[in-house]
């Protein structure tokens, strides 16, 4: 037996016995679709995964120390449903691990964590940030340090209290001693639960291969009786490589369980003179059919349409520079 799966089920183990207490929480989403992406050079059939929401184990837990303050803890693997492996061969808890404290002030936590431009991403997008619709799809093919903007290594987390009439803070830092790199950056929003929602991150990666990357992302939303519309704008630059930007509006509409949904995005990289080398606008549709609380049908269509050199495609899919791809995901997603 690997020290993996031991490893697995001692923490299995222990969540049995903490949750006695009322205090530890296993949660988990299986998510699996058909997919098929196609383009000028290839055309691609799959089963595939994470087409709505990342497959994912994960246990979570807090403790009452007193006088307002409390311990919180974090750990979560993600897994690739059609087979069953590690999303990442890097390391088994590959999604966020992370521990710290919480009480008025607000919470700080230590480890492996969601970055604020992720933050707003995720936010921002009709699509969320799964699927071959989604933004962070498109922007994170043009992004060459797109893995760090999602999850920082080693990284002091601080997010302020929902005490502040609707002003949201984050503040991250990270050590940069592991891969993929340094992740310093901040979100600055606004949500008050009602019709309109606001972020704006700012952030610095530094790694080896690209040195400095700086970025701006700024996301909102708008609620108009059974409408939602988003719009959200990104911008990395490099004082070395490619810089790249990007900008997207997409909606949805609820109809009892159903959710519709479009998009139309665009992104443009440039080389370090400023000429471009790679557009890429991708127009998406998709559903949302809930089944329950916990298990939901959906499907996303994607069409892309490069110039200027681009040749991105989705699903597995290849094309050729300044040729168009398509992609499809039909799944099932469960949250337990």
């Amino acid at each position: 037996m690997n020290r993996t799966l031991i490893a697995s089920l001692a923490l299995a183990a222990f969540a049995g016995s903490a949750a006695a207490q009322s205090n530890v929480t296993a949660y988990g989403v299986v998510d699996a679709n058909v997919g098929w992406g196609s383009g000028s050079i290839s055309t691609n059939k799959l089963v595939g995964t994470d087409g709505l929401a990342g497959s994912r184990l994960g246990f979570r837990g807090t403790e009452d120390l007193g006088g307002g303050l409390r311990a919180n803890f974090l750990v979560e693997h993600g897994f690739k449903s059609f087979d069953g492996a590690a999303a990442s061969a890097a390391s088994f808890w590959n999604r966020q691990v992370y521990v710290g404290l919480a009480g008025s002030w607000g919470a700080l936590n230590l480890g492996r964590q969601y970055t604020p431009t992720f933050m707003v991403h995720a936010s921002y997008d009709a699509f969320g940030p799964q699927g071959v619709a989604a933004q962070q799809v498109l922007y994170g093919s043009m992004e060459v340090a797109q893995p760090a903007n999602i999850r920082a290594n080693g990284a002091l987390n601080y997010q302020a209290p929902n005490t502040l009439g609707g002003l949201q803070l984050q503040v991250m830092d990270s050590d940069g001693t592991s891969a993929p790199g340094k992740y310093l950056g901040m979100r600055v929003g606004y949500n008050a639960g009602g019709a309109l929602a606001t972020d704006i991150a700012f952030a610095k990666f530094t790694n080896a291969t690209i040195g400095d990357l700086k970025t701006v992302t700024v996301g909102a939303r708008y609620k108009l009786d059974a409408f939602k519309f988003y719009g959200l704008y990104d911008r990395a630059d490099s004082g070395t490589g490619a810089d790249t930007h990007g900008l997207q509006f997409s909606a949805a509409y609820s109809m009892g369980p159903t959710d519709l949904k479009v998009s139309v995005a665009e992104s443009v990289m440039k080389s370090a003179a400023g000429a471009s080398i790679g557009t890429t606008r991708r127009y998406g549709v998709g559903f949302v059919h809930g089944l329950s609380k916990r298990t939901s049908l959906y499907g996303s269509l994607a069409q892309l349409n490069n110039s200027n050199g681009a040749k991105m495609a989705v699903n597995g899919a290849a094309t050729a520079a300044n040729q168009s791809a398509k992609g499809l995901d039909l799944g099932i997603s469960h949250a337990f």
